[in-house]
């Protein structure tokens, strides 16, 4: 039985710490119950009351007729803790805890927060909380949330969620869409998240058909599998899910902690676990609102295709400025297109996107209607932004709704429009339309829907099936590595080529008869390296030695590497000797376990200014080449990777190869290894191949990857 079904239709209420004022903690709730129509039975519980907002009270939570199915626990610190373990005890299904003073206020809280999940896990109540405001659904009336937003903007059901881990928040998403006529069903806000998450809220969400968008508030993130299921659930309903993560920076990280108590993920994984998963990342819950706006009220996209059109020359130029900022393709006007534009557009008027519509539209009533009907014909169009930076006395606003709103139904383009004056995005909105105060702001919303939509259309990318055979092969590797906790070059270079990934030709030697056997079966053109586990960075220490091309030089080499490492107290475990490259583009491959989203892979620009220039991607686990593809032609230093002056183009599709091969055994091995470097790998022209020349594998500490290493230039 799934308990926190009961979060959402409990048959019964009671309230702990119910109070006869409506402003209060353990008032509101009451109130609210009454005013959304609740039609359960509903408990106030006061020792010293026996009517509470005119319903009969209780003494306490044994004295009820009934288990109420969700009790609110308005009483916080060590009274709060003894009303949830009674609640336990008693067998309720679902304790919502109001009260702040936990876990965020420092040790002892975090004591009292721990023994009432200790009580949860005991009997399988679900917590909600603490220091949270509580769970409303505005469809039956189940509002055990103390929000004072639901006095001032009335709620009703609509086709909105709000979720989130501040109620702040969430207060400020419901407010910002109640401006804009959206009603939110679901406000939810767990705070302090000791048992139930905003992510399994959000599973609960999903499951609703009649939930068109959701808004999600994060500050961390503590069950990234949940978190996962949820958007899976939601990218199969074509569902969106608009997420505002707090603590994209460091002082936003240690503000989360002190308002959570709990530590924020760094932002660039959290980053690639929201594109892995199809997740809408929005920077505030402004944004949010604005996309959710679109998403709820117009068309989904077909495709990109833009057109923008406005009164104003100024602001075609604008858009046109934004358009080619934000990457979004300006339908070509031309043929016969451009002939039916030029046979209602002014003389003055060119026909070109964006389509200016002059001052003329003051004067000729056919001027708007006759552009949409030569739209209408336009299929590569899928996307239309309407600005109106002034439109007043003398403009036929209402027309241009009207014309407008039958425009998009009758062709499926999803329209925006932008508007300054309120009472022109009145009558757009009256129409059926969603509108915005600014021109950039719509075209954010428009590039968002569609590539939300682009997304949906586009089959799922999954790792090519052939690695499977690949790690099954290479899976007794691991065992013999025991005892471990960095490993040299020679051995992390193995483990990698067990795995398929390509390495340079190398021989690890014990002396210099070794040596120089490899260094004429190699062509007597080499890299001579001293190995240590316990020396990372080798070129600082004078233990690389390039383009040796005699015999001497490769004794000379192995002695004075051999001594370097026994100075620096390191253990010396031979020399690695490796076939000298030329040419190619040194890049960098990295990967990392990161302690909630599992195995993180780093695709980068490399060599020595990898920390510095931090030109890299990261890609959750498992991805395809084609994701990977992708990521490197983000990179700042792509437009050099497709070949410049003549210069060939690299071999992206091996290097994506060789970083597809690295997740997968990462994923294989998560609990065995934390991190592994791959810094150069040397990619060639195309067709002509990647190869890792130096790497260094770090293996997990015994049950844990903490530690693992930062998500990023290092991972």
């Amino acid at each position: 039985m799934n308990r926190l079904d009961k979060a959402f239709a409990p048959a019964s209420i009671a309230v702990l710490g119910a109070s006869d004022n409506a402003h209060k903690v353990g008032g509101r709730p009451l109130a609210f119950l009454k005013q959304y129509g609740y039609a359960g039975r509903v408990y106030p519980v006061n020792a010293t009351r026996t009517i509470v907002q005119g319903l009969p009270a209780w003494p306490s939570l044994a004295d009820l007729p009934e288990v109420p199915e969700l009790v609110i626990v308005a009483v916080g610190g060590e009274a709060g803790l003894r009303l949830v373990e009674q609640c336990a005890a008693a067998g309720v299904a679902v304790a919502v805890v109001m009260a702040s003073g936990y876990a965020e206020s420092g040790a002892a809280g975090a004591e009292l927060q721990a023994r009432m999940v200790t009580a949860c896990r005991a009997s399988g109540m679900r917590l909600v909380g603490p220091n949270g405001q509580g769970l409303a659904n505005f469809r039956n009336g189940a509002i055990a949330n103390f929000s004072t937003i639901f006095h001032e903007s009335p709620g009703g059901d609509g086709p909105l969620a709000i979720i989130g881990q501040s109620g702040a928040a969430t207060q400020s998403v419901y407010a910002l869409a109640h401006r804009r006529g959206i009603f939110a069903r679901y406000v939810h806000a767990t705070g302090n998240e000791a048992d139930v998450t905003a992510s399994e809220l959000l599973l609960q969400v999903v499951a609703d058909p009649e939930i068109r968008a959701v808004v999600l508030y994060l500050e961390s993130i503590k069950d990234a599998g949940v978190l996962a299921r949820a958007a899976a659930a939601a990218r199969a309903r074509r569902l969106p899910v608009i997420t505002v993560k707090g603590g994209r920076t460091a002082n936003g990280q240690r503000a989360a902690a002190s308002h959570t108590g709990a530590m924020a993920t760094e932002d660039r994984v959290v980053e690639a676990f929201f594109e892995h998963h199809g997740l809408i990342r929005a920077v505030d819950p402004f944004e949010a609102v604005s996309l959710a706006a679109l998403f709820i009220g117009a068309t989904p996209p077909r495709g990109s295709g833009l057109v923008a059109m406005s009164n104003s020359g100024a602001s075609c130029v604008m858009m046109a400025d934004t358009a080619d900022e934000f990457g979004m393709p300006l339908v070509a006007v031309d043929g016969a297109l451009a002939q039916r534009l030029d046979a209602v557009l002014p003389a003055f008027s060119q026909a070109a996107n964006p389509i200016d519509l002059t001052g003329a539209l003051l004067t000729d009533r056919q001027l708007f209607p006759g552009v949409l009907d030569a739209l209408a014909t336009a299929s590569d169009l899928h996307l239309l932004l309407v600005s109106f930076p002034i439109a007043g006395m003398g403009y036929d606003v209402p027309g241009y709704a009207k014309a407008l709103g039958s425009f998009a139904q009758a062709t499926g383009v999803t329209v925006a429009v932008s508007a300054c004056q309120d009472s022109v995005r009145a009558q757009f909105e009256q129409a059926g339309l969603v509108t915005y105060d600014r021109e950039r702001e719509a075209l954010h919303a428009l590039k968002t829907v569609a590539r939300f939509s682009a997304k949906l259309r586009s089959a799922p990318l999954r790792p090519p099936a052939g690695e499977a055979a690949t790690l099954s092969a290479s899976a007794d590797v691991l065992p013999a590595l025991a005892g471990e906790r960095t490993l040299d070059e020679a051995a992390s270079l193995a483990l990698l080529r067990s795995v398929g990934v390509a390495v340079v030709d190398f021989e690890l030697c014990a002396d210099e008869a070794q040596a120089v056997a490899a260094w004429r079966r190699l062509g007597g053109r080499v890299v001579v390296k001293g190995c240590s586990p316990d020396i990372l960075h080798k070129t600082e220490h004078g233990l690389v030695a390039l383009d040796l091309t005699s015999e001497a030089e490769v004794r000379a080499a192995l002695d004075r590497h051999a001594s370097t490492v026994r100075s620096l107290g390191g253990r010396y475990c031979g020399a690695l000797v490796a076939r000298m490259l030329k040419g190619g583009r040194e890049m960098a491959l990295g990967a990392r376990v990161d302690p909630v989203f599992g195995p993180v892979v780093l695709l980068g620009d490399g060599g020595v200014y990898l920390e510095a220039l931090e030109d890299f991607r990261l890609l959750v686990a498992p991805f395809s080449e084609a994701q990977a593809l992708q990521a490197v032609s983000s990179l700042r230093i792509a437009p050099v990777l497709r070949g410049v002056r003549g210069e060939a183009s690299a071999d992206l599709d091996a290097f994506c190869r060789m970083a597809v091969r690295l997740g997968d055994a990462l994923l294989r091995w998560q609990d065995r290894i934390a991190s592994i470097d791959i810094n150069p790998v040397k990619v060639f022209a195309r067709g002509q191949g990647a190869l890792a020349l130096d790497a260094v594998v770090e293996l997990a500490d015994a049950g844990t990857v903490a530690g693992a290493g930062r998500a990023g230039a290092e991972p």
